[in-house]
């Protein structure tokens, strides 16, 4: 189960001793669920449903699928994509039948895959060998981003996804606080100790493509920010792309949070976001975004802690 407590869910289980209620009540139903607020999975379930707090015993649980916050209209998702492709477009890109295909010398995945951002982008073996094609002539494999709900389920199964990712959000200044924070300084440009700290233990032979890569825009406003130890060190980092969807709302996309290991648990990562988000509301930003992968348990909760919530999600398939 990826899911975590605060996330809107639907839990499939056996009906059995300890089960709760059949809302259907169907006598010959082996199966049923129900959606609510996910509350803990310690090994039960417990899901806050309106007033009431329902458990469902672990040995019958058959699935838990987590839901989008708030109902999302496909447009919706189309638009926030638009704007998340505009804040990382790669250092080349080109739309082939519906589909953007971004390259950026191989860094990052996100700026060396083709994402659906168009109606009626397909993944038909056509569509599919067009794609592949633009990327063997740039020597990089073809990575599809598969976007819930933009492409049909039944196209790519869920099991073939070989990274997972949740695209959260949250009004703009959800991360801001009254108390003390840790110094934050914004630039346009990242420092080459930003650099150095975001390419640290990434596979990168040339620096030089990971700055022009983080440094990209399509249109939109970029920011970088750093906290500094006494000696001059850098402690945290991240960037923020303000970028406009499709009907020219603002959207902040937060990335490349990171905190060093040895200072991680003292604040630092919510000082970049509370300061990113600052500097995206005077952007005109209403919203923010960050994409982080389904898998990643600790940054989901504590995304989820600063009232981040799913929008939707999408899965990389690497076609090689």
């Amino acid at each position: 189960m990826v899911a975590s407590a605060g996330d809107r869910v639907v839990v499939r289980f056996r009906k059995g001793p300890g089960a709760p209620a059949d809302w259907r009540a169907d006598d010959a139903a082996t199966l049923s669920d129900v959606t609510g607020i996910l509350e803990s999975a310690d090994p039960d379930i417990r899901v806050r449903r309106g007033g009431e707090s329902l458990r469902i015993p672990a040995e019958l649980v058959v699935a838990v699928k987590v839901l989008s916050d708030k109902p999302v209209r496909n447009s919706d998702i189309r638009s926030l994509e638009v704007a998340a492709a505009r804040g990382w477009p790669g250092l080349e890109s080109e739309m082939i039948d519906g589909w953007l295909v971004r390259a950026g010398g191989g860094f990052t995945r996100r700026a060396n895959s083709a994402v659906p951002l168009e109606m009626g982008a397909r993944l038909d073996s056509q569509t599919t060998e067009r794609l592949r094609q633009w990327y063997t002539a740039r020597d990089l494999p073809l990575l599809i981003a598969v976007v819930s709900r933009l492409i049909p389920s039944s196209h790519v199964p869920g099991a073939d996804y070989t990274c997972p990712v949740d695209v959260l959000t949250a009004p703009i200044g959800t991360t801001a606080t009254s108390t003390a924070a840790h110094p934050v300084t914004i630039s346009d440009q990242p420092s080459d100790e930003w650099i150095a700290a975001y390419t640290d233990r990434r596979t990168i032979t040339d620096v030089s493509i990971a700055r022009d890569v983080v440094t990209a825009s399509d249109g939109g406003h970029l920011c970088f920010a750093e906290v500094r130890d006494p000696e001059g060190a850098i402690v945290a980092i991240g960037r923020g792309a303000a970028t406009t969807g499709l009907k020219d709302e603002v959207w902040l996309g937060v990335s490349a949070l990171l905190t060093v290991p040895e200072h991680r648990g003292h604040g630092y990562g919510r000082s970049i976001m509370a300061a990113i988000e600052e500097w995206g509301a005077t952007a005109g930003a209403v919203a923010t975004y960050l994409q982080v992968e389904a898998t990643n348990q600790q940054a989901r909760e504590w995304y989820r802690r600063l009232g981040f919530g799913l929008h939707h999600s999408y899965g990389y398939i690497d076609s090689r």
